[in-house]
């Protein structure tokens, strides 16, 4: 029984992560349908007849 400790003290590199994803599926889980109503519009996307609006080659800061 003294080992159970220790082994689970050496582990502690792998618990963190994986406490880490379960805490963030859990995260997903709950905010993905506040996500999702957000993405989803009624209006069609505008889309300018010029294209998209782009720094000429060059003038980047």
């Amino acid at each position: 029984m003294t080992l159970v400790p220790i082994f689970a003290f050496m582990l502690i590199p792998l618990w963190i992560p994986l406490a880490a994803m379960a805490f963030g599926a859990l995260h997903d889980a709950v905010a993905a349908p506040a996500r999702l109503r957000r993405r989803t519009t009624t209006e069609p996307a505008r889309v300018s007849p010029s294209g998209p609006r782009v720094r000429a080659a060059g003038t980047a800061r």
